[in-house]
């Protein structure tokens, strides 16, 4: 899920529990429902489009896109977290191809996906503005690039580290780091360098709190001050 060999083998610990109920990384199914109402808008039909998911983990995101009737991809950089992830598509019936590689080099040729998604991942990568342009590399002309990051500011330090992390361990600790975040302004540099276009305004995406059974409660914001989500397409 994660990109830096360093974060790579933070997250590459939790591939055996991965998909476990009581998973440290359950919360992270509850961004597929505000994600997917937002990227439907421009993906409005998943089937039978070839989709890469770039920092795929232990293979939440490409799951759910398999069980939409996208033809799926996933990679990641901890060989560990894509064993878990082949592993578990295997035992439950899904056609995904998983390979272990960098955000910063995809290992795909140039034009080969309808649409990429990346979610929960630029804020971990050594060098953003190289792994978007990686990203519309492998998109075909017309693909669309989803994704979703944390935005650098005091606020999305208390809500995304200090409150999950520390104060209630909704999340693991060590899983952001706040200088990584990534300012709206910047990202739209990156975009624009890619020749990736924003198909529409970004939102934010705005965690409540956690129900008992380890989902979290979310929905979609025009503050962009914590998380923010955004889709754009290649020329």
């Amino acid at each position: 899920m994660k990109q830096s060999q360093t974060e790579a083998d933070f997250f590459g610990d939790f591939a055996e529990s991965w998909w476990d109920d009581d998973s440290a990384m359950k919360g992270l199914t509850s961004f597929q429902r505000p994600r997917f109402e937002y990227f439907d808008k421009f993906v409005q039909d998943w089937a039978g489009k070839k989709v890469l998911d770039v920092g795929c983990g232990g293979g939440f995101t490409t799951e759910y896109l398999a069980g939409r009737g996208a033809e799926v991809s996933g990679m990641d950089p901890s060989d560990r977290l894509v064993a878990a992830a082949r592993a578990h598509a295997e035992a439950t019936g899904k056609a995904i191809e998983y390979s272990v590689g960098r955000a910063e080099a995809l290992p795909y040729p140039d034009h080969t996906f309808d649409v990429v998604t990346c979610v929960d991942v630029l804020e971990h990568v050594d060098d953003p503005a190289l792994a978007v342009r990686e990203i519309a590399r492998v998109l075909k002309p017309g693909g669309i690039f989803c994704y979703d990051t944390i935005n650098r500011t005091l606020l999305a330090r208390i809500v995304m580290i200090w409150i999950p992390e520390y104060l209630t361990g909704m999340v693991a600790r060590g899983t952001h780091h706040h200088h990584q975040f990534i300012k709206p302004a910047e990202l739209a540099r990156h975009l624009d360098a890619a020749g990736l276009t924003p198909l529409a305004k970004q939102r934010g995406l705005t965690i409540l709190g956690k129900k008992r059974d380890g989902n979290l409660i979310m929905f979609t914001t025009a503050d962009l001050s914590s998380t923010y989500i955004g889709a754009a397409v290649r020329s």
